[in-house]
């Protein structure tokens, strides 16, 4: 298991089990383990993750650091239709006005997100901690009985992403709470919009876990309740009277904007954010009170001298209504850098382009190249920490970064390659081609017959 993870590290071009068997020099010894290993191995893909939990301590900052996850969906297309788990989907690089339909496979990643000590900010960075199938539930024909058509029902409810992620959820605090120097830090979880619904929210929450989720600039939120002189009669009343709709509150002059200092788009930039709390929404129940934090459009241009361009506003809630507002907002801008894993682990690694229909191979080859690209991130960490040093191969004229810049998905995977390079030349002996004859005969050619006519005669009979 550990070559083919290695090899998958290291294959080129098409990310295939049979390029990374190559990778690893066994083309001409016996295939066929690596592929039962994935096909009918009784090994858990969530373990391979374990040296992540158990290495995180020595990561985070400071011992009251919390830890924040980041949650989010992905798919990887595919061709075929008779793998399984393969659905018809909608691309989400298609554009608005024209939404573009795919045959992909579905797959829910969770991600640890580290950042630099406070005193030396800098961006994240996104350990996945879990990688795990999430096909949706086939429905059934139009003319299939009515048995069939509430167990697709219930099937479809049971594989909810959000479901799903709060499975993930519980998972990470088990971890969590296992070891002792995270047992007692508090695990914030953040995604976006996709999460922030009934299904997630009103799950019970972990304890010691905050959420923090992007909501709908005209979500129904409701006041505290007021207290009661006991006057009321009747059934007791659970919520207060409506609020203001976060798109109101962003437009409402009376709620002061205030300015928090975040790392984001590579440096730090001054966000202006809106609070209001503490705030109830029906969907997370009455017993979760929130905080509602409003995310100013910043300003763009497309080049110098261009027209200043704004990006669209941010609602986001919190489920601890004493959290303070910059962890706050920074662990939801960091959030991007799960999107970055998406496009390393599809672009760079070839998750999904590995041509496998037995459905164990389906599930466990993903969920193994992701676990050794998390771990070549943490080995990246623990020996070179978050900047790129100067044990890295040196970057090209025209990167203009330098040495400050944090290294890439290709520069661990060079660094990779030429260390595993070096240690096979070194440790293979020059006389590699012993097997081959020390001499040879030479070839004498025949020799060349004159052109006459007597030998043309000859060749003809």
């Amino acid at each position: 298991m550990r070559c083919l993870a290695i090899g998958l590290l290291l294959c080129l071009r098409q990310h295939l089990v049979s390029n990374a068997i190559c990778a690893n020099g066994r083309q001409f010894q016996d295939w066929s383990a690596d592929y039962r290993a994935l096909s009918r191995g009784h090994w858990d893909s969530h373990r391979l993750f374990d040296p992540l939990w158990d290495n995180l301590a020595q990561l985070l900052p400071s011992a009251s650091t919390p830890v924040v996850l980041a949650i989010d969906d992905t798919l990887c297309k595919k061709t075929g239709r008779k793998i399984p788990g393969v659905f018809t989907a909608r691309d989400p690089l298609s554009p608005k006005f024209r939404p573009n339909f795919v045959s992909a496979l579905r797959f829910l990643q969770a991600s640890i997100l580290l950042s630099p000590a406070p005193e030396n900010p800098g961006p994240a960075r996104a350990l996945p901690v879990c990688f795990a199938w999430a096909p949706p539930a086939k429905k059934p024909k139009k003319n299939a009985s009515a048995e069939d058509k509430q167990a697709y029902r219930k099937q479809q409810k049971q594989q909810a992403l959000p479901r799903l992620a709060a499975q993930f959820i519980l998972q990470a605090r088990a971890q969590m709470d296992r070891r002792p120097a995270l047992r007692h830090r508090c695990l914030v979880v953040v995604f976006d919009g996709s999460f922030t619904n009934k299904t997630l929210f009103q799950q019970p929450i972990p304890h010691r876990t905050v959420y923090i989720g992007r909501i709908r600039q005209d979500a129904k939120l409701c006041a505290p309740l007021p207290p009661s002189d006991g006057s009321r009669r009747g059934r007791q009343r659970l919520y207060g009277p409506p609020a203001p709709t976060p798109e109101q509150v962003r437009c409402d002059s009376s709620v002061p904007w205030s300015t928090i200092r975040c790392f984001v788009a590579g440096q730090l930039r001054d966000v202006q954010v809106k609070l209001v709390r503490p705030r109830f929404w029906r969907k997370a129940g009455a017993r979760c009170p929130l905080q509602l934090v409003v995310l100013k459009a910043c300003g763009y241009r497309l080049r110098q001298g261009a027209k200043r361009l704004y990006r669209e506003p941010g609602f986001l809630v919190c489920t601890n209504p004493d959290l303070d507002l910059q962890p706050l907002v920074q662990a939801y801008l960091y959030r991007w850098e799960i999107e970055c894993n998406h496009r390393d682990e599809k672009t760079l690694l070839g998750i999904g382009r590995a041509q496998v229909r037995n459905i164990g191979s389906v599930v466990r080859l993903p969920a193994l190249q992701v676990a050794s690209y998390s771990l070549l991130q943490l080995a990246s960490l623990l020996s070179h920490g978050f900047q790129r040093g100067n044990a890295y191969l040196p970057l090209p004229k025209w990167n203009r970064k330098g040495n400050s810049a944090r290294p890439s998905l290709s520069d661990m995977l060079n660094l990779l390659r030429d260390q595993l390079f070096a240690l096979a030349a070194t440790a293979v002996p020059l006389s590699n081609f012993d097997d081959f004859p020390a001499c040879r005969t030479p070839i004498v050619e025949p020799p060349k017959m004159p052109f006459t006519a007597e030998n043309l005669c000859t060749v003809a009979a």
